[in-house]
């Protein structure tokens, strides 16, 4: 079968972190993609602690250490206990399982809020609180640095997530929202226009006053007189900004995404690196969104995800990559165990035809899924078997 990963927090580990581990490994997992580096959460445990609430602080750093390669702009917050992916590491390879270092990059109110003057400014001039801006330089220093200093601490892999454009949509504090946004709307508001994007639009010929102005009227305008969303988001898009200053912002944000990701993996040194990406370049929801044969073309390979429970995307995420001329080996299929998306064992039955020949299926996650599902990602992988891949695929 393929190697088959699973998602977790250090914090899930921060006690009896062996036995913890074991359970993983008896459960026919192969893999850990273990947080380093996480936005904020409010977690109610299943397994490790049930009915616990964990508070996760938001982009927390859990290594023993400070970051060893950065510059003094960015510094992320020390969290608690400081040894926390070390003793998690430690415990996972004793129980014979590969570690990948998740890191959660530029979603980070913390050194948002601090740097405003690097964090995501949308076409109003707002500035997002919970999100860098990939264009500005000491924003990528900070991310290849977080990409070196973990590939250092000897993880087998990385999986990097929020590696490019976030954007509007976010789950912060009530959230209130009075009229339905289109799909295009909130690409619009996920727009940066701080200087660094302002150059990189220049720079594809797109006009920063005029892309701010379009788009601005075409926001109001929604807000004013609701409207339906076309058929296909560019359609909409289109039409709020003329297809002339579209492509310009498309291609403008396609380079600074896919300059950032050759950046980090060149960070990586000989670390194997994960993105976690969309073939959507209107996604700005912690997904790298763009073109798939462009990402791939930077040396990582792209985990494809959908956790909200919908085979159908996510099959059409894996046909548009390998569409783009993206090689399997190059690809990891991401599912959802939580109880919402995966109510029994049989729901993972399509997976199984889905996830065959990819390099790894990877769940979300330890911790929140009920533990009695731990064994049903294996058990469904397993009826693929090794004739039924495309090629093999080496272990960690």
């Amino acid at each position: 079968m393929t190697r088959c990963d699973l998602w977790a927090h250090p914090h899930s580990l921060a006690t009896e972190a062996a036995a913890q581990s074991r359970r993983i490994a008896e459960a026919g997992f192969t893999a850990v993609r273990l947080a380093h580096i996480y936005h904020s959460g409010r977690w109610l445990l299943t397994t490790s602690r049930p009915g616990e609430v964990a508070q996760l602080p938001s982009g927390a750093w859990y290594a023993p250490d400070p970051l060893l390669s950065w510059g003094p702009q960015l510094r992320a917050p020390r969290a608690t206990p400081h040894d926390a992916v070390a003793a998690a590491t430690g415990a996972l390879r004793s129980a014979g399982l590969a570690v990948v270092g998740w890191i959660v990059g530029l979603h980070s109110s913390p050194l948002a809020t601090t740097h405003p003057e690097l964090a995501l400014r949308n076409v109003f001039g707002h500035v997002y609180r919970h999100a860098l801006c990939p264009a500005q330089p000491a924003v990528r220093r900070y991310a290849a640095a977080l990409v070196a200093d973990v590939a250092a601490r000897g993880v087998d892999e990385l999986d990097l997530e929020a590696y490019g454009y976030l954007g509007w949509q976010h789950a912060s504090a009530h959230d209130k929202t009075g009229v339905t946004l289109r799909p295009a709307d909130r690409w619009l508001l996920s727009l940066c226009t701080c200087s660094a994007c302002a150059r990189a639009y220049r720079e594809a010929g797109a006009d920063p006053r005029e892309l701010r102005e379009r788009a601005g009227e075409a926001v109001r305008r929604q807000l004013a007189e609701p409207g339906p969303a076309a058929p296909e988001t560019a359609d909409d898009a289109v039409a709020a900004l003329g297809g002339p200053l579209h492509d310009a912002v498309l291609r403008a944000r396609a380079a600074v995404t896919t300059s950032l990701i050759a950046e980090t993996v060149a960070a990586a040194g000989s670390t194997p690196v994960w993105l976690r990406a969309t073939c959507d370049p209107y996604a700005g929801a912690g997904k790298t969104g763009g073109d798939p044969a462009a990402l791939t073309a930077t040396g990582a390979g792209l985990t494809l995800t959908d956790l909200t429970g919908d085979f159908a995307a996510l099959r059409s995420e894996l046909h548009a990559a390998e569409a783009a001329g993206v090689s399997p080996d190059r690809l990891t299929v991401g599912w959802s165990l939580l109880d919402r998306h995966t109510l029994g064992r049989a729901d993972l039955d399509p997976l199984t035809e889905t996830a065959s020949g990819y390099a790894a299926t990877a769940f979300y996650a330890y911790d929140l899924a009920p533990a009695a599902r731990l064994g049903w990602p294996a058990a469904a992988l397993a009826p693929a078997g090794a004739a039924a891949l495309r090629k093999p695929v080496a272990q960690c």
